[in-house]
Formats: structure tokens, C-alpha cells, sequence
């Protein structure tokens, strides 16, 4: 016989991983509208769109891969319409935001700027986004 204790803890451990899994990763596999209207993601994205935030929203509605974890860490999508685009990665542990607007072929750093180095994960699916484009980001590991 299970003592009261074993049973609640064999019962509710289910319940408590499921409870710390992160809200964001739940748009892994889903579209970046998605990804963008996680709480975790939304306040950060409306912030760093600084008076870009039609562009932003046009670029979450460009087609697109759907969103894909990165490194175990990071939730990465992209839209992409000829010259025009946006790159978002964020990080789930740390809820930081990477996001970059795309105008005619130019990058706008909107999140962090221009000169902040972005991390190594994020390079691969950058160089899917927008390869060759002058004025990337760096990468650090």
C-alpha cells in the first residue's frame, strides 16, 4: 500500500512538470503571430518595435518556416517577402529578444542594436533568413 504522501507526490509530479514548462514553447511548430502573442514575447516585441510596429506586424504575417527551437534554448521564425522581413529568436530561459526588420534589404536592429553581438545558435537559421546580407549581425559564442 502507497502511504498518502507517496500517492500525492506520484500524482501531482505530472502536474508539476507540466506546470514549469515554459508558456512560449508552446508556438514550437506554430506560425510567428503565435510566437508573438506569448505573454513572454509580447510585452518585450511591443517594446522593442519602437515606432516600427506596423512594419513588425506586417513582417510576422510574411511567410515563413514555422517557429523551431534552436539549441534547446531559443524559439526562432522568421517572414520574409523579397527585400522586406523579420528575423525573432527569443530565449525561453532568459526571455531575451533578438529581433531584426528587414527593408529593402537593409537590416534594422530593433532588438538589441546594432552593435550587440548576437549568440553562435542564432547564426544558421540568420544565414536561412538572409544570406549574404551586408551588415549583419556578428555571432559570439
Amino acid at each position: 500500500m502507497i502511504a498518502r504522501r507517496g500517492l500525492a507526490a506520484l500524482l501531482l509530479a505530472p502536474a508539476a512538470a507540466w506546470a514549469a514548462e515554459p508558456e512560449a514553447r508552446r508556438a514550437i511548430g506554430g506560425s510567428l503571430v503565435a510566437l508573438a502573442a506569448e505573454p513572454a514575447v509580447s510585452l518585450p516585441l511591443r517594446s522593442a518595435a519602437r515606432g516600427r510596429q506596423r512594419a513588425v506586424y506586417e513582417g510576422l504575417r510574411m511567410p515563413g518556416p514555422a517557429v523551431a527551437l534552436v539549441a534547446e534554448r531559443w524559439l526562432v521564425g522568421w517572414g520574409r517577402q523579397g527585400e522586406h522581413g523579420l528575423f525573432l529568436a527569443f530565449d525561453w530561459q532568459a526571455e531575451q529578444l533578438f529581433l531584426l526588420l528587414l527593408a529593402e534589404g537593409e537590416p534594422i536592429y530593433l532588438a538589441p542594436g546594432r552593435f550587440a553581438r548576437w549568440p553562435e545558435p542564432l547564426a544558421e537559421p540568420f544565414a536561412r533568413f538572409a544570406p549574404g546580407i551586408a551588415g549583419g549581425p556578428g555571432f559570439v559564442d
